[in-house]
């Protein structure tokens, strides 16, 4: 009788334990509109059983860095950054396109030039190696010329609009806030934005050996994801304070700016994983890697994606 009781202690120890020390998935973020939906999702007890720590970085590229170095298990990501990343660390798989802004990065030019195929042999700042070269090579295709018939001047995206307002460049790509300043503090335009381009999307990617272990914990905070974005849309006042207070921003502005971003539906990404649209961009960018020799050899798409967590989860 008594190996009996202990017997069933043990069992309740055990069943409790696997319950209660269970890892949290850790999230990585960092200052951007959409990553605040993890707080509104935290708050309103979207996440369920699933354990979540979230872990605020201050910049991007540290938030992103944390997962290649086993540290997190999901963070924020472009089609870009994840295939500069493959095979540098832990691997990882893009589970959702998440969000889009357009109009916020874009192609500023000086007043002298007329006609947008003037730029060819001009001076083109641009943060090389990161979406804005890439935005900047898809600009440049829309215009009806190559990266190859204009310089590219690398530095930083903020410096790129330093170097546009003093006069060293002819035209810059860079993001807002620095392409409104540089096309009003450097005597220039807005040529072409995001909004003029496709190809860039921000994603949500997971860690491998977390993504294999736990696909379930997965769905759960991908329902979060959209479950948050509902309560924002419904109760825009209370979520905006939230949100904003995470930024440093009023609330004004922090609406005006997440106002700004479109947010693609599960039937959207279950769109882009089974008709290969996502497989398209991939392979898009991996031929401008390649070409600019940001990569040694090309990524397969198949090993940067995976259908099965927006697949599992429904309507």
């Amino acid at each position: 009788m008594k190996k009996t009781i202990l017997f069933f202690c043990f069992l309740i120890i055990l069943f409790t334990g696997c319950k209660t020390y269970k890892e949290p998935i850790r999230i990585s973020i960092n200052s951007w509109p959409p990553c605040e939906l993890w707080y509104i999702a935290q708050e309103q007890g979207y996440f369920e059983d699933t354990p979540v720590e979230i872990i605020r970085f201050s910049t991007w590229s540290d938030s992103i860095a944390s997962l290649y170095a086993g540290k997190t298990d999901l963070a924020h990501s472009t089609y870009l950054s994840t295939i500069q990343k493959a095979n540098k660390g832990e691997d990882a798989k893009i589970i959702l396109t998440t969000s889009r802004i357009d109009g916020a990065d874009g192609l500023v030019v000086k007043n002298y030039i007329d006609d947008l195929k003037e730029l060819k042999g001009k001076k083109i700042a641009v943060e090389v190696g990161t979406d804005e070269h890439f935005l900047l090579y898809k600009a440049l295709e829309k215009i009806g010329i190559s990266d190859k018939d204009v310089e590219i001047i690398s530095t930083t995206s903020e410096k790129a609009m330093k170097l546009f307002v003093s006069g060293e460049v002819d035209a810059c790509f860079t993001y807002d806030p620095y392409m409104n300043q540089a096309a009003k503090n450097g005597n220039g335009r807005i040529a072409i934005t995001t909004g003029d381009i496709d190809g860039y999307s921000d994603a949500i990617i997971a860690k491998n050996k977390t993504l294999e272990k736990r696909p379930e914990d997965y769905e759960v905070l991908i329902n979060a994801w959209y479950r948050a974005q509902e309560y924002v849309r419904n109760n825009p006042d209370k979520a905006h304070k939230i949100m904003s207070s995470k930024e440093n921003m009023s609330v004004k502005e922090f609406q005006e700016f997440y106002n700004n971003f479109y947010f693609f539906t599960q039937n959207e990404n279950k769109t882009m994983f089974s008709a290969g649209v996502l497989k398209t961009h991939i392979n898009e960018l991996n031929e401008f890697l390649l070409k600019n020799n940001l990569l040694q050899d090309p990524v397969d798409a198949r090993d940067i994606y995976s259908e099965e967590i927006i697949n599992n989860i429904t309507d």
